[in-house]
């Protein structure tokens, strides 16, 4: 009986070892991930920094975009009433040589 005994508390004394290194590896494992979990978490916040400032330079874009098609549209307008002009122009002057033409054969 003393035999029993003797194994079973060194079957309980191996069991609790056994329990006690299964805790070791699970304290260890835990503060790996923690860590990893920390780096993870250290690159998330920096890659949420670069999509901001892509969203900023994004913005800034597209701020400078719609000034640069304003400015583009007013030299369409520019243009083409520059063109209009030019056409009435010419149209006067021809207008004008064939009343001066009128006016010169009307004379003669």
């Amino acid at each position: 009986m003393a035999n029993k005994s003797k194994e079973l508390l060194l079957d309980n004394n191996n069991m609790l070892y056994n329990q006690n290194q299964q805790i070791e590896n699970i304290v260890t494992t835990l503060a790996q991930t923690n860590q990893t979990a920390a780096t993870v978490q250290e690159k998330l916040l920096d890659q949420g920094e670069k999509i901001q400032n892509i969203a900023n330079t994004n913005k800034d874009i597209q701020r400078e975009t719609r000034r640069v098609d304003k400015q583009t549209n007013q030299i369409i307008r520019r243009e083409f009433y520059m063109k209009l002009i030019l056409y009435l122009i010419a149209l006067l002057l021809f207008a004008a040589n064939i009343i001066v033409l009128a006016i010169k054969l009307s004379k003669d």
